[in-house]
C-alpha cells in the first residue's frame, strides 16, 4: 500500500469542526501513501489546528473552481482554462467532458466540463476516496460518465448529517450515481451502517471504520488540582440532537441532591445558544455553567485536562429522527482518561465499555445521567480506574495509527 496514489476528496478545507479528516490524510502520508487532497470549497478566517501543518497540507490543496453564473463568462474562464493547462490537459477526457452527441446539455452547458477539472488536468490516482455521500455522489457522477474509468475504485465515507433516518427513501434517488459506481463504503459505527443498507439497494460492502484520534496529542500531561469543584464538559453543536440542554438539567439534578460543588463547562455553538442562556439563568446556575463557544482541538484538549466527566446526552432528533452517530469527542475524553456518560441514542454507545470506561445511559433520562455521575463523584477510585481503562480502550481500537491499518486493508481489498 505505500506506493498507493490515494485523492481524498472533501467539500471543506480547512474545517475546525472535520480535524478527523486531517488526522487520516496525516496518517496515510506517515506509511507512504502518496495523497493529493481535493476541496470543493476553500474555507478563510477558521482557526488552524497543528496537525495541519506536520505535512503542510495547507500548500498541497487542489481547490475546484466553481463555474461562474454568467454563461459568457463561463465560456471566458473555459477558454482561459484552456490556455493555462495547456500542456497538462488529459486531452481524451477533455472532449469527453464537451462530446454534446454525447452528453447533451450537460456538455454544451460546461456543466460536466467544470465537474471534471480535477481529472482533465492529468492526475494519476489508484483510488478516490470521497468523504460525505454528497461528495462521493458528484465522483460517481463522473465515473458513470465516463470521465473516470469504470476500473478506479471509489471509496465514500458517510458520517452522519449525509444519511439521515427520514430521508433513507429518497436516497434512493439522490445517491444514485454513488451507490451504481461505488466500489464500497465505509461508516464509524453499526447504527449508520444499517442505515446505508436501508438506503442502498445494491449489496456494495460496507466496512466499520471509526473516525480516529492521535492517542500520542490526547494524553493528560497534568493532574487536575482544583478538587474543590467536580467538572463536567459537554462538546458539540448546540442543536437539538446533541440535546445540550439536558446537560443543563442534568446539573441541576446533581445540584438538587446536594452536589452543589459541580459546574458544568459547555463547549460549542449552534442555534440554542441564546435558550440554553435563558435556562441557566431559569434554573439560577449561572455561577456554575461556563460556555465557550467553537474551540480549537488545543483549547479543547486544554479543557478535558481540567474537567472529571464528559457526558454527551443526545437525543434522536424529532424532525428528521437523526442521531449522533459516533461523536470523536467521545474517545478523546477517554484518551485524556476521563469517564464518558453516553445516551443510547444513534452509535455513541458503541465508543465505550458499558461500566467499564463509562455508563450508557437511555436517552432523555436526566435522573440516569444524574445517578451515573453521582457515582463517580462519591467514588474517586472508580472513576480513576474508568479513565486508565478508557485510555486502553481508545489506544487499542480508535488510535489513528491503528485505524489507517485498517484503511489500508480496505483499499486493498477493492483494488
Amino acid at each position: 500500500m505505500k506506493s498507493k496514489r490515494v485523492a481524498i476528496v472533501v467539500k471543506y478545507f480547512p474545517s475546525i469542526s472535520e480535524t478527523f479528516i486531517v488526522n487520516q490524510i496525516n496518517g496515510l502520508k506517515a506509511v507512504g501513501c502518496n495523497v493529493t487532497l481535493l476541496a470543493y470549497h476553500r474555507v478563510e478566517g477558521v482557526p488552524i489546528h497543528s496537525s495541519l501543518h506536520e505535512y503542510n497540507l495547507l500548500n498541497e490543496v487542489y481547490y475546484f473552481k466553481q463555474p461562474p453564473k454568467s454563461k459568457l463568462k463561463r465560456l471566458f474562464v473555459f477558454f482561459q482554462w484552456i490556455v493555462r493547462y495547456w500542456f497538462k490537459i488529459h486531452w481524451s477526457v477533455f472532449f469527453n467532458s464537451i462530446n454534446i452527441f454525447k452528453h447533451g446539455k450537460e456538455a454544451y452547458s460546461l456543466k460536466l466540463f467544470y465537474e471534471s477539472q480535477w481529472f482533465i488536468v492529468k492526475q494519476d490516482f489508484d483510488i478516490i476516496h470521497a468523504h460525505f455521500g454528497m461528495n462521493g455522489n458528484r465522483i460517481a457522477y463522473l465515473k458513470a460518465k465516463g470521465i473516470i474509468p469504470k476500473t478506479l475504485p471509489l471509496l465514500t465515507t458517510f458520517h452522519g448529517y449525509d444519511m439521515v433516518p427520514n430521508q433513507i427513501d429518497s436516497y434512493k434517488t439522490t445517491y444514485k450515481y454513488l451507490f451504481n459506481e461505488a466500489n464500497a463504503f465505509t461508516v464509524n459505527t453499526p447504527y449508520l451502517e444499517i442505515l446505508i443498507r436501508q438506503a442502498n439497494p445494491n449489496k456494495t460492502p460496507v466496512y466499520i471504520l471509526p473516525v480516529g484520534l492521535d492517542t500520542n496529542y490526547f494524553k493528560r500531561t497534568l493532574i487536575k488540582k482544583d478538587a474543590h469543584y467536580f467538572d463536567i464538559v459537554f462538546c458539540g453543536r448546540l442543536i437539538s440532537l446533541k440535546a445540550p440542554e439536558q446537560a443543563v438539567l442534568i446539573l441541576k439534578a446533581l445540584h438538587v441532591k446536594g452536589f452543589v460543588n459541580t459546574r458544568l463547562h459547555i463547549i460549542g455553538e449552534g442555534k440554542l445558544k441564546l435558550s440554553l442562556k435563558q435556562l441557566v439563568e431559569e434554573l439560577n446556575l449561572q455561577e456554575f455553567v461556563f460556555m465557550f463557544g467553537s474551540l480549537t482541538q488545543d483549547d479543547i484538549k486544554e479543557k478535558l485536562e481540567f474537567s472529571d466527566v464528559l457526558i454527551m446526552p443526545g437525543i434522536y432528533d424529532r424532525k428528521n429522527k437523526r442521531a449522533e452517530t459516533q461523536g470523536l469527542v467521545i474517545q478523546e475524553a477517554q484518551a485524556m482518561e476521563l469517564p464518558v456518560v453516553v445516551s443510547d441514542a444513534g452509535g455513541m454507545k458503541y465508543g465505550l465499555i458499558d461500566g467499564e470506561t463509562g455508563f450508557v445511559v437511555k436517552a432523555g433520562d436526566v435522573d440516569g445521567f444524574a445517578k451515573a455521575i453521582e457515582k463517580l463523584l462519591l467514588d474517586n477510585e472508580l472513576k480513576i480506574r474508568m479513565g486508565k481503562r478508557g485510555r486502553q480502550f481508545v489506544e487499542q481500537y480508535y488510535d489513528n495509527k491503528v485505524l489507517v491499518k485498517e484503511l489500508e486493508a480496505i483499499y486493498k481489498a477493492i483494488l
